[in-house]
């Protein structure tokens, strides 16, 4: 399983939502860089929805789908440096 090595919040105080950057090491040693996005019309959205899944990755500010698409991606050192971006979208149910 993918490790967690730095968490930084990237969140503007205009914002409504949040931001927050993970620094992840792969299980092949890579790391890389996940970057995880929410506003609150996601939130709102995936509370009127009942969308418990997309509730609970929100209260984690999105830390396990960054761990788990880390590791998902295809490998730095086959692809060179990678940057996942993960947003949740209010039309989708959160």
């Amino acid at each position: 399983m993918a490790e967690l090595l730095e968490r930084k919040n990237m969140t503007d105080p205009s914002q409504h939502g949040w931001t927050v950057d993970y620094l992840i090491r792969r299980t092949d040693g890579e790391q890389l860089h996940v970057e995880v996005r929410c506003w609150e019309r996601a939130y709102e959205s995936a509370r009127r929805a009942r969308n418990e899944s997309a509730l609970a990755a929100i209260a984690e500010r999105g830390e396990g789908a960054a761990l788990v698409a880390a590791e998902r991606a295809e490998s730095p050192a086959i692809r060179g440096a990678v940057m996942i971006s993960l947003w949740f979208d209010p039309a989708d149910g959160g």
